[in-house]
Formats: structure tokens, C-alpha cells, sequence
């Protein structure tokens, strides 16, 4: 996702390119498992500092759900607007000194905002932060939303899992160490027993 502004750096405030993507992110981060392309339209807009790069972009993402840990598959939509910022002169490829740039110094700090000096403008680092933050933090498989887990609920009448529910216990006694077996016993009180 890197793109060659020289031309857009040497035109006047407002111009502007526009890109439609459909670019393969699955090198992004090791730590997403990419399901699909990232696709939207990109808009960079010259401004008196730089480039802002604004767009609507998508993709799908697997992702365990929160609460069966099954995988699923989840959809990620997220707006992106950033400035990008020079960091060599357009014309003559010169350096440019702090004083002589167009906007807030303390912007230079983040590398991942800057356009290098052969005026590449890099949107990889920009775009893995914003999916990470498009992202829940706690994905589930029902779609609607809140509510019961589809899956978690077809696990429970197979009986592939065992959960405690609303202080129901779904143990069983002979699976229980016998050392805390005690416990038990502080659960449920005897009903014969004066309290």
C-alpha cells in the first residue's frame, strides 16, 4: 500500500487522487489471520503540510469467539484519516529543516506518518493500527448482538462442554478432587439443617 505523491506534493492545496483498493493484507500483522482482500476507496488530498489520506475500507478478519472460543469469521469496517507529512522538498529533494515545515513539529515523531525521501507515501502501519481498533473487543457469534452465543448453546445440549450457570452446578460429585470436596457442602446447605 504505498503510493508515489512527488506529483501530488508539487500541485497546490487541494488537489487530489483517488484510488480504488483491493489489496492483499495478509503479511499486515502475524498476529490477524486475513480472510479477504482489504477493499475501499482511498481519496490523499495535498494540503499546506503534506498529504491527508482519507477512505472507507473493509475486510474479514477470523477471529475465536468470546465466548464458545470457536473461529469465526468476522467483518471489519473502519474510516481512515490521517496526515502524512514530507519529509524531503519535492523539487530539489533537499532535507527539510523543523522550521521550515508547515504544521505541528511534534507530528514528526511518528515515522509511520512521514513520507519518505523518494515520496513514498506508506499506508501499511496506518492501516493495521486502524483495523486493530475497528476490531471488538470481545467478538461473539451472534450477529444480531447481545444475547446468548449460537454455538456455545449447541455445545451445551451435545454436552461437549460443561459450565457453571446462574450458580447451577454441572459437575458431577465423583469429578470433583477430593479435597475441595468439602465445598461442596458450603453450596447447597442441607434443607434439614437449622441455619
Amino acid at each position: 500500500m504505498q503510493f508515489n505523491v512527488a506529483q501530488l506534493l508539487k500541485e497546490p492545496t487541494g488537489a487530489n487522487r483517488r484510488y480504488e483498493l483491493v489489496e492483499d493484507i495478509t503479511a499486515l500483522d502475524p498476529d490477524l489471520i486475513v480472510m479477504g482482500p482489504l477493499m475501499g476507496v482511498l481519496t490523499l488530498t495535498r494540503t499546506n503540510s503534506g498529504v491527508l489520506a482519507t477512505g472507507e475500507f473493509g475486510t474479514a478478519v477470523q477471529v475465536s469467539c468470546n465466548r464458545c472460543l470457536a473461529p469465526i469469521v468476522l467483518p471489519v469496517r473502519f474510516a481512515l484519516e490521517e496526515s502524512f507529512h514530507p519529509t524531503t522538498e519535492v523539487v530539489t529533494g533537499r532535507p527539510l529543516r523543523p522550521d521550515e515545515y508547515e504544521g505541528d513539529v511534534d507530528e514528526l515523531d511518528d515515522a509511520a506518518l512521514l513520507i519518505d525521501d523518494k515520496h513514498i507515501l506508506d499506508l501499511a502501519e496506518v492501516i493495521r493500527q486502524d483495523l486493530w481498533l475497528a476490531m471488538p473487543l470481545a467478538p461473539g457469534c451472534n450477529w444480531e448482538g447481545p444475547g446468548p452465543c449460537p454455538n456455545l448453546e449447541s455445545l451445551q445440549q451435545v454436552g461437549d462442554i460443561r459450565l457453571l450457570r446462574q450458580g447451577e452446578q454441572l459437575l458431577d460429585t465423583d469429578e470433583i478432587d477430593p479435597r475441595w470436596a468439602a465445598l461442596r457442602q458450603l453450596q447447597k446447605p442441607d434443607p434439614e439443617e437449622p441455619m
